[in-house]
């Protein structure tokens, strides 16, 4: 079976390991679920199952591929992967050994209320440079595209709501690598009026401006 199709997945717990020319950033997405599938089959800390990042892994694999980076998406999982440094996600992610760590979230905030689409997180205050810097270079791309032009992105690490923050992320907090934790809206994600389905147009638009902007943020040629 295809990746992609293991994507689409919604009745098995896998994770997708790809290994790609450039091990210098690794994408991952931890919590993916495809359209239609709310939780994932593991708790949080109070005791609800935890609400999935519908079709995160979908444009996470697509940035990899574009980038030519390696990736790890753990699909319908039964725990928490990114908040264990032994998980068998963190460890992937450890074994390649990479500068970057580039996470795919997805949020369900209303704009109205945080005043973002996006927002970034390099998982500290002290790392805010980091997110900034992206989040910046993410906006100038919008701008030049039709249907991006009325999103926006925030980096700074004390205007994101604080449990956007990823201040318990173990693969976040982690110093080994420059991380980024991007949390993506439902409409960046999920097509409208529809059960099931792949992101919409203006998701790959979105990872589009994100390779472009990891390019020159990370230095790559």
């Amino acid at each position: 079976m295809s990746a992609e199709l293991m994507l689409e997945c919604s009745t098995v717990s896998i994770l997708i390991i790809e290994e790609r020319e450039d091990t210098g950033i690794v994408i991952g997405v931890p919590h993916h679920a495809p359209k239609g599938i709310e939780h994932l089959r593991c708790k949080n800390e109070k005791g609800n199952y935890r609400v999935s990042d519908e079709n995160a892994g979908f444009l996470g694999r697509y940035v990899a591929e574009k980038l030519d980076a390696c990736s790890v998406i753990a699909c319908n999982y039964t725990f928490d992967v990114n908040k264990y440094i032994r998980s068998d996600y963190s460890m992937q992610i450890a074994k390649w050994d990479p500068k970057f760590l580039v996470e795919i979230h997805g949020h369900g905030k209303d704009k109205k209320k945080i005043g973002y689409d996006i927002v970034i997180s390099s998982g500290s205050r002290e790392n805010s440079i980091h997110s900034e810097k992206l989040a910046t270079k993410l906006n100038e791309k919008f701008s030049n595209v039709h249907e991006l032009e009325n999103f926006n992105a925030c980096g700074i690490f004390g205007d994101i709501p604080s449990d956007l923050r990823a201040t318990q992320s173990a693969t976040i907090t982690d110093g080994r690598w420059t991380p980024f934790h991007i949390e993506l809206p439902s409409s960046l994600r999920k097509p409208k009026n529809l059960k099931v389905g792949k992101p919409p147009i203006e998701g790959y638009k979105f990872c589009d401006c994100l390779v472009e902007a990891l390019n020159e943020t990370c230095h790559k040629k």
